[in-house]
């Protein structure tokens, strides 16, 4: 510990921060002993900013930290400011990583005796702080700190404070039975809060299925707002709560559900429910129908719209593949696409994705993506004109699911489109319809002279599948496959009139990206009907992949027979229980199958 009298015996300017060299930091310190409120906030922002800037630790953080402890102890308004300062100067991870952050591990340890007082502050902002502190003691100071941490968890009258004190308890004590019968006391405490931590802790130390008496009281107890006691601010040396409990249930479907029904059935606080429904199916096969059912029941609970927010992407990603959705879950959207907020949008996209036709009769003036959701999922005409004729119309997804004949009986509608609002999947799939019209092909023209590459070529090449002159979609994707995989999607359409960009194409089928060794395999079977190439490609893509969605769709294209050898690998993919991938494209379309779906219909279809 070291007065603000001592700062200018160190070469600050010689230790770097986030925004250069460390000259500013004894101002800033010597600021926080000001008796000025309002300076002193300001002087701890700067320093948070500067000096564990999003939590990273520098050299002239670790200098700051003996500075920081004696104005935790010795000034009027920043006792918390500098402990949570200190706190973070240990590192973010529950093991400090080398360099910087192990220094600062160090120092901060060597400073805990002398902060333990602080466990007894009359400022409960400041016993949570110093507990967090706590957290880094060393072997030196680690049996004082547990005894301190000790008696504030015993006697504190704070939750959070209590809770934290347990968690950080948990990770110090150097007695396993003491740890652990201490958790096992801690099950049965009056305190939602230090029930749940408890629970939690105990549940990290067990293998999946968990014990059903932990899950209970986690059930329980975790459905109060006090378990959020870092929800949203990380617990350095910890981590929070929240992340603490996804990552422990994501082992156990039936413990996440559970989990989940309790704590929206409690009001859903902080939107912890609802995550808890929405990673139900983020990791498990076939929970949809659960997800949705139980985001249905958080509809109603008042949240802020942030938690809403998250609560109706949750929906969104999830509706696509409702066959018979929870009836409530339109019901209860119904209020939050009439609200007239930034979240309106959200809900009536996912009234869209469920074909709820309460869209178009309850919902003045809905937006054109919702619109569009709604068309793709009923294949009614009359909801796909009034997408493609919104004033706004942004329909690439509806397209997908146009058949032929749906796109000559609005071809009125799709070429004002093509006029008004033209896109690369539209002028594609006009190709793919093969709808031949003087007015059409005209219209493609003006594309193709445009200053658009990829709008230009996809241009190009629909007008040769539809009968226009090959030879400047050839000239054209000879020009770019030199240089661009991008291409080889229509080098593909082009079926066998793409033969003279064969040599090019089997250039690609080597490439360093999988996607273009895919499209490059896929265009070469387009063109020649010849597997023998681009099935090795495709099978070594899927043998290597963690998720080689395309792949395999593309095999599924080019059909049977498949390589024997790769029978064990669909099998794994058709058959297990855990999602093959867990995450899907952030970018990918809300109307589109999660990328699992995807992968899992296509090993069981060539499984058959």
């Amino acid at each position: 510990m070291r007065s603000p009298e001592e700062l200018d015996r160190i070469d600050w300017p010689s230790l770097h921060h986030a925004y250069g060299d460390g000259g500013d930091v004894p101002d800033l310190i010597r600021a926080l002993y000001s008796g000025d409120g309002d300076r002193v906030d300001k002087a701890l922002g700067a320093l948070f900013n500067h000096v564990l800037h999003q939590g990273s630790v520098y050299p002239a953080t670790v200098a700051a930290v003996p500075f920081l402890a004696h104005a935790a102890v010795h000034t009027l308004h920043a006792r918390a400011g500098a402990l949570a300062l200190l706190a973070g100067a240990g590192g973010q991870g529950p093991v400090p990583w080398a360099g910087d952050e192990e220094e600062g591990h160090a120092r901060v340890g060597a400073e805990v005796c002398g902060l333990l007082h602080l466990l007894g502050d009359d400022d409960p902002r400041v016993r949570r702080h110093a507990v967090r502190v706590a957290r880094r003691a060393n072997a030196q100071t680690l049996p004082a700190a547990t005894r301190e941490l000790a008696a504030t968890y015993a006697r504190d009258p704070v939750p959070a404070v209590r809770a934290e004190a347990l968690i950080v308890l948990t990770r110090i004590d150097p007695d396993p039975q003491a740890r652990t019968r201490r958790l096992r006391d801690a099950l049965t405490d009056p305190v939602a809060a230090v029930r749940a931590v408890a629970a939690l802790a105990l549940l990290e130390q067990e293998q999946a299925p968990y014990p059903a008496d932990l899950v209970a009281v986690l059930a329980d107890a975790g459905g109060d707002g006090e378990l959020a006691v870092n929800r949203l601010e990380f617990f350095p040396g910890v981590g929070d709560t929240d992340s603490r409990v996804a990552a422990v249930l994501a082992h156990d479907p039936d413990a996440t559900a559970t989990v989940a029904r309790a704590w929206i059935a409690r009001g859903n606080a902080e939107g912890r429910g609802a995550r808890r429904a929405h990673e139900l199916s983020t990791h498990w096969r076939d929970r949809e129908h659960d997800t949705l059912a139980l985001l249905a029941a958080a509809l109603p609970h008042p949240t802020t719209p942030w938690d809403l927010s998250e609560l109706l992407v949750a929906v969104i990603r999830w509706a696509p593949g409702a066959t018979h959705p929870d009836p409530s879950l339109g019901d209860n959207l119904m209020p939050h696409a009439l609200a007239g907020t930034t979240t309106a949008e959200l809900a009536q996209l996912a009234l869209g994705l469920l074909g709820d036709e309460r869209l178009l009769t309850a919902v003045p003036d809905p937006q054109p993506r919702p619109l569009v959701a709604l068309a793709a999922r009923t294949h009614d005409l009359d909801h796909q004109r009034l997408a493609l004729r919104h004033r706004h119309a942004c329909p690439d997804e509806l397209l997908a699911t146009l058949t032929s004949h749906a796109a000559r009986t609005l071809l009125r509608d799709l070429k004002d489109l093509l006029r008004r609002r033209p896109t690369v999947t539209l002028v594609r799939r006009f190709g793919d319809w093969g709808i031949r019209d003087t007015e059409l092909l005209d219209l493609l023209a003006d594309n193709a002279r445009g200053s658009d590459d990829e709008l230009a070529t996809a241009a190009t090449v629909a007008a040769a599948r539809l009968g226009a002159d090959p030879a400047p979609a050839l000239d054209l994707l000879a020009r770019r496959l030199k240089d661009d995989g991008l291409y080889l999607e229509e080098a593909g359409r082009l079926g066998p009139m793409a033969v003279p960009l064969l040599p090019l194409i089997e250039d690609r089928l080597t490439d360093g990206h999988e996607w273009t060794r895919t499209i490059a395999a896929e265009a070469h079977w387009r063109i020649t009907g010849d597997r023998s190439k681009a099935v090795p490609v495709l099978t070594a893509l899927v043998e290597s992949l963690p998720a080689p969605v395309l792949a395999l769709e593309t095999l599924l294209s080019i059909g049977p027979p498949y390589p024997p050898h790769l029978r064990p690998h669909l099998m794994r993919l058709s058959t297990t229980d855990r999602r093959a991938v867990s995450s899907d494209d952030p970018f990918a379309p809300s109307t589109d199958l999660p990328l699992d779906t995807r992968l899992r219909s296509a090993a069981t279809r060539m499984l058959t």
